[in-house]
């Protein structure tokens, strides 16, 4: 990976760290070329240029056990009910359930695998490629003070439900914010990717925002500001109409 990815700026894509625990979800990603995740389990952010799979102790007979030893590139992602997307297990009980599919190239392999070897029960990791390549443990995946999650709790703090995952196209937007005349969506990528998409519904009205994380670590106020004058085109919050200006 280190080959394909030399330059700084490639190493800066963003990574989502899933989880697989048998060998039917392995299989499924590495000759379907798809993974899936519950709607209702989703991390705040599945956006990501890759996917990394961390492979649990239920594969204990191989040396993958408890590793990211594998990633791939995503391409498209959808929301589905369960039994739309495994139709041969149309009576399980969370059939009507919503998961969202992730559409992924194919598997590469890491030359150096990242292993576990102070945490066994992980659930989902949003981190970079760089971190990704040089991490020793998946601990040091873990982003500190992360600009995404400052954006979040600003929003919240402002009286603002930020909404996550919602699909436009077959890409997710970091952030979507309701209006009273459409929705305000946001991303974070410190740069704009090649995969992004932006087919939206004629029925519905979209303002984009792209906010890199190293702008907003910078500026929050002032990413702020932005988001509060593209709100007021949109005609104002539908929550707080007081605080669409977000000073």
């Amino acid at each position: 990976m280190s080959a394909i990815y030399p330059d700084a700026e490639a190493r800066r894509r963003t990574v989502l760290v899933v989880v697989l625990n048998n060998d039917v979800d392995f299989a499924r990603a590495a000759n379907a070329g798809w993974y899936r995740i519950p709607q209702r389990k989703a991390p705040r952010r599945i956006g990501a240029d890759f996917l990394a799979f961390y492979q649990t102790g239920a594969f204990h007979q191989q040396p993958e056990a408890q590793t990211i030893t594998f990633f791939a590139a995503t391409r498209r992602y959808r929301l589905l009910t369960r039994r739309e997307l495994l139709p041969d297990e149309a009576d399980h009980p969370r059939a009507h359930d919503y998961y969202y599919r992730i559409d992924i190239g194919p598997l590469q392999r890491l030359e150096r695998p990242v292993r576990a070897a102070t945490f066994r029960r992980l659930t989902f990791i949003h981190t970079t490629v760089d971190r990704l390549l040089t991490a020793e443990d998946v601990k040091e995946l873990f982003q500190v003070d992360d600009p995404f999650e400052q954006l979040w709790s600003a929003l919240r703090e402002h009286n603002l439900r930020p909404l996550k995952n919602r699909l436009t196209g077959d890409r997710p937007v970091d952030i979507t914010l309701r209006a009273r005349g459409g929705y305000l969506g946001i991303t974070c990528q410190d740069e704009r990717t090649a995969q992004e998409s932006r087919q939206i519904p004629p029925t519905e009205r979209w303002e984009f925002l792209h906010l890199p994380k190293t702008r907003i670590a910078a500026d929050l106020e002032g990413c702020l500001r932005q988001i509060g004058a593209a709100l007021l085109r949109l005609g104002g919050s539908v929550l707080n109409q007081s605080h669409v200006e977000l000073e």
